[in-house]
């Protein structure tokens, strides 16, 4: 998988040859592959240093392997679409999971971060925003998520609104600690630049429960 040198270089193997060797245990190979893939993303300083190079090859691989595995469709939105700045690589993958799980509305809903926050397409956001609102089991917050993104709302707190929606719905670890970062760099600048009092106070009820504790006015 490695070759050594100075540079890293990770070598993913063609789905298509793979396939041909895993002698009908693909979803096997899909589960190999995922561990791999976490053990890459989780070199924070490496990944800093290379920006997820290899995480579409990788996230590709999987998603071919065993398109019904739901979870690294997340990363394909963080990992591809904003650590590679690769949206559209990102959209190609969660594209084959939205083939592939017609019953599961936290698909359209990855789709719609991939739009909103890394490709900057608020339109096609809340397409599938609301695309994933149909579903019964759905969240009643992403309808009002698809008209926040809609409306004349300062981008800041759309963006909020956004992280706040990741931060409360994903059970991953690593996803969930990086939505909480983000929120309290956005909830902090509100805080810091707002000339409201009204924004102010809501955002430091915003950072007190994320944890983070700001002198009162």
């Amino acid at each position: 998988m490695r070759a050594s040198g100075a540079e890293e270089t990770i070598v993913v193997p063609n789905a298509r040859v793979l396939k041909l060797f895993s002698l009908g245990y693909d979803q096997l190979m899909a589960d190999c592959w995922w561990l791999a893939f976490i053990q890459y993303y989780g070199d924070t300083k490496a990944r800093l240093k290379d920006k997820c190079k290899y995480a579409y090859d990788y996230l590709d691989l999987i998603t071919q392997l065993d398109p019904k595995f739901t979870q690294p469709y997340w990363f394909a939105a963080f990992a591809v679409g904003a650590e590679m700045k690769r949206p559209d690589l990102a959209a190609r993958v969660i594209d084959r999971g939205l083939s592939a799980n017609q019953n599961n509305w936290y698909l359209p809903f990855i789709a719609g971060i991939n739009q909103y926050l890394f490709a900057h397409n608020d339109v096609e956001a809340a397409k599938y925003y609301r695309r994933a609102a149909r579903y019964p089991e759905a969240p009643v917050w992403l309808e009002g998520q698809a008209a926040t993104l809609e409306a004349r709302v300062p981008s800041i707190i759309k963006e909020a609104n956004t992280w706040t929606t990741i931060y409360v719905s994903t059970k991953d670890r690593l996803v969930k600690e990086h939505a909480r970062q983000q929120l309290i760099s956005l909830w902090t600048m509100v805080y810091q630049q707002a000339p409201l009092l009204k924004a102010r106070v809501r955002a430091r009820a915003e950072l007190k429960l994320l944890g983070v504790d700001v002198e009162a006015e």
